[in-house]
């Protein structure tokens, strides 16, 4: 979506991106996970099917499908 940042390395897979948000280096975001719109995952994280609200910041890996608040 508009105003997206992917880092370096930053692996994609099967998942939605929200507006404003950034993907950091080397972090992986797969297997369903959907990020609100001005959400950051910081470099080296893992994401495996979550649900992030706005305006989050992700400083450790989600290991399973679950939604952040």
């Amino acid at each position: 979506m508009r105003g997206v940042r992917i880092k370096k390395h930053a692996c994609i897979s099967s998942s939605i991106i929200g507006w404003h948000s950034t993907v950091g280096q080397w972090a992986r975001v797969e297997n369903m996970t959907i990020l609100g719109e001005d959400v950051h995952v910081c470099d080296e994280i893992y994401s495996n099917g979550g649900v992030v609200l706005p305006h989050k910041e992700i400083k450790s890996s989600i290991l399973k499908p679950e939604i952040v608040m």
